[in-house]
């Protein structure tokens, strides 16, 4: 990965700002480029960044010494950034454990978009694609907006307080607890930061101008890296993160970037998506003349080991459920009722019915405009030209709800 940004001073100096006590980390010569800080109890070192990066490098320097009686943790190294094993240093040991898989999208012989469509997904995933962008496109008042380079305040303060939201809404739809939030300090510094220098971007996904999908990404000189994404889930049916994927290709092609890092985690989309897989490694680096360090680097490797079973036992997710189960233990819970959607061939008494405002409703029953959103996957037409109505006669405060549009009519009736 070259020029690496999560190895950059901007992304190093910012995460020890917001991360740790050792507000300027502690570099070694044996190891190039990176800081370090001290575990705050054992004797160990981590990297700056820690398991916030989306991919270490690090290059050894095999005249340096100073890793003499020290122990050294280095997240999230991918196996795909040409490493090969420094040369040999009598007493530096470097031990890798096996972490997360990752998925990447190599472009290197690519020279357009559609040539990548027809080489990497098959037809009918091509035609489903090409025909759910269509839809979408067609139902929408869509906008792709790219955020990269210079951008006033005011609206860097607008376009992250719209990110936070999806990400909060999304991981709560997933009742998936997320350590982003918090985070989120150190996110709004560092991308104001590196937009300006060309080494982060944000691409959003509007609608009527109001972001429904955004991603951010870091750049190499070659590469764009994905870190952080979000995306309404009213709009599911229309695969907003896959259309979102197909901008992030696009745009990698026309600005010479060869590769695209979907980065940490197996999800559907990354397999559908990627053509070449890799590992993440944990890099725990210490000297075999030291009795400590020997000892510290031995549980490390088993430590990192034990964490890398419990992941692949799904035992992470576990944790980030009952996490979020325990924050939101006795709020609210949105209400979602029983339905049924009758179709509707002939007049309609709109007495019975009065227009109302589909966001509005969707306050009170928020299933309401995914209902209504999948009834445009079906039967796509402009969304602008459809009228919600809400039954006058309202039966235990359940309403029915009329929808009309130029392709179809339906009523939906709240059980």
């Amino acid at each position: 990965m070259k020029h690496n940004p999560f190895t950059s001073n901007t992304y190093q100096e910012t995460w020890l700002k917001h991360f740790s006590k050792q507000k300027e980390g502690k570099q070694f010569q044996f190891i190039k480029n990176l800081s370090f800080i001290k575990h705050k109890f054992l004797p160990y070192y981590i990297n700056a960044g820690r398991n916030m990066t989306n991919g270490m490098t690090y290059e050894i320097d095999a005249l340096a010494s100073d890793f003499k009686n020290k122990a050294v943790v280095i997240y999230d190294v991918p196996d795909y950034c040409n490493w090969t094993d420094p040369v040999k240093i009598p007493n530096l040991k470097i031990k890798k454990v096996r972490q997360y898989k990752g998925f990447l999208a190599d472009l290197s012989k690519v020279t357009s978009f559609e040539a990548y469509l027809q080489n990497t997904l098959n037809a009918k995933s091509r035609n489903k694609f090409r025909s759910t962008l269509k839809k979408f496109e067609s139902c929408f008042d869509v906008s792709y907006n790219y955020y990269y380079g210079d951008i006033a305040p005011d609206a860097y303060k607008t376009l992250m307080a719209n990110f936070k939201n999806l990400v909060e809404t999304r991981y709560g739809d997933l009742k998936i607890d997320t350590s982003l939030i918090s985070e989120w300090p150190f996110y709004e510094e560092l991308v104001y930061k590196m937009l300006h220098e060309k080494k982060a971007m944000i691409i959003s996904i509007d609608v009527a101008g109001k972001p429904i999908s955004m991603s951010l990404a870091f750049l190499g000189e070659n590469s764009l890296v994905g870190a952080v994404k979000a995306f309404n889930t009213n709009y599911y049916k229309f695969n907003v993160g896959h259309i979102e994927i197909s901008k992030f290709i696009d745009w990698c092609i026309k600005n010479d970037k060869e590769i695209l890092d979907f980065s940490k985690g197996e999800y559907e989309y990354k397999t559908k998506w990627t053509n070449t897989n890799y590992l993440y490694n944990c890099h725990i680096l210490y000297d075999t003349s030291s009795i400590a360090s020997s000892i510290t680097g031995y549980l490390l490797v088993k430590y990192f080991g034990l964490k890398q079973y419990l992941r692949d036992k799904n035992f992470n997710l576990f944790v980030a459920k009952t996490r979020f189960a325990l924050k939101n233990f006795g709020a609210s819970k949105e209400q979602k009722l029983p339905f049924k959607i009758h179709p509707i061939k002939g007049d309609i008494n709109f007495k019975a019915y009065q227009l109302v405002d589909l966001n509005e409703e969707g306050e009170r029953f928020p299933f309401l405009i995914r209902l209504v959103f999948d009834g445009l996957y079906q039967k796509p037409e402009c969304f602008s030209g459809l009228k919600i109505y809400r039954s006058v006669s309202i039966i235990d405060g359940k309403p029915n709800y009329l929808v009309s549009g130029t392709k179809s009519k339906y009523l939906i009736e709240i059980l």
